[in-house]
């Protein structure tokens, strides 16, 4: 089956924000599910200081800096028992967690990036790792790719009993909790550049548009990590605010993803670990009225990192995500 892909339209930096949005193709190989382009880089954003990360520590397993929130309104990971590695752009793999069911992708959609990408899946008691990250691309674009993991439908890739697509109006919770670590690549933010973030969808029919590879309704975006040199696509609409039941403060930007809006939240200081009902941010964003609406149907939950360079043994722990 051949699934949609998103490629890479540079724009130039214009302005002091960039801006990049994907457009959609057809691969020459067999293609994973892909998360789209909702990252731009950018080089001379100066107004806002929108990252302030703890001290962190080194080593293969570390956990770096990043703030460990508990608030109980999360679900609870299970164990991963599948031993495999993905090479390449487009491998992927589905797995069970608990009865659940997850897909798990190397998704390194960005033609522009030269170099190896591996995904280690369920082996020494993670989901899965980046152990090897060759690719680089400049940060005032989109990033090498989203290596991720995903409950939902898009580009013919389906996970099965997530109670997806459902209407906005209509849920009443989406418990989920993702623990990552980074392998001391914080401490060395001159060879690494990458988020941690959860990347969700939004279709404007009840189908969820299980084939396409970018939603038509809207974009919400969960940074755990910001780097220094990369931000989301758009620029800042609030400062340091925070969010009912969320735990620190929020920077909120918002802008326009190949015709989509969306809208980022990202830490003011760097999270590692955090279980939280990701219906709070989606409130907040129905709130303001230019990105969800309540008409909109939640279609895909994704949770990964996306690279511009570095990040070799980038880990996802832990990770689960229900809708109610």
């Amino acid at each position: 089956m051949r699934d949609l892909r998103l490629l890479i339209s540079a724009l130039a930096l214009a302005t002091s924000v960039g801006c990049d949005s994907g457009d959609s193709s057809t691969p020459d190989d067999d293609s994973t599910s892909n998360a789209g382009n909702t990252a731009s880089g950018a080089n001379t954003v100066n107004s806002v200081n929108t990252q302030s990360t703890a001290t962190s520590t080194t080593g293969s397993s570390g956990n770096g800096g990043g703030l460990v929130h508990e608030t109980g309104r999360g679900c609870t990971p299970g164990s991963l028992t599948v031993n495999q590695t993905l090479h390449g752009r487009w491998d992927k793999i589905k797995v069970a967690v608990d009865g659940l069911q997850y897909f798990l992708q190397v998704n390194q959609w960005n033609e522009a990036s030269a170099g190896t990408q591996t995904m280690q899946v369920g082996t020494g008691g993670y989901f899965f790792k980046m152990t090897a990250q060759g690719a680089s691309v400049p940060t005032n674009g989109g990033p090498t790719g989203f290596p991720s993991i995903f409950i939902g439908a898009n580009s013919n890739n389906a996970t099965e009993g997530s109670n997806l697509p459902k209407q906005v109006s209509t849920l009443t919770s989406v418990p989920t909790t993702w623990v990552w670590k980074d392998a001391g690549t914080l401490a060395n933010a001159t060879a690494n550049s990458y988020n941690a973030a959860y990347d969700v969808w939004f279709s404007e029919g009840a189908d969820g548009e299980p084939g396409a590879s970018h939603p038509s309704g809207a974009f919400l975006m969960v940074w755990y990590h910001k780097p220094f040199d990369a931000q989301p696509v758009g620029s800042v609409v609030d400062n340091q605010i925070t969010i009912a039941n969320v735990p620190g403060q929020w920077n909120v930007w918002f802008g326009v993803n190949n015709g989509t809006p969306i809208i980022s939240y990202t830490a003011t200081q760097t999270i590692s670990s955090m279980d939280f009902d990701l219906m709070d941010f989606i409130q907040h964003a129905i709130a303001r009225g230019d990105t969800v609406q309540s008409s909109h149907y939640l279609t895909n939950i994704f949770a990964g990192f996306e690279i511009w360079r570095g990040g070799v043994n980038l880990e996802t722990t832990s990770f689960c995500a229900e809708v109610l």
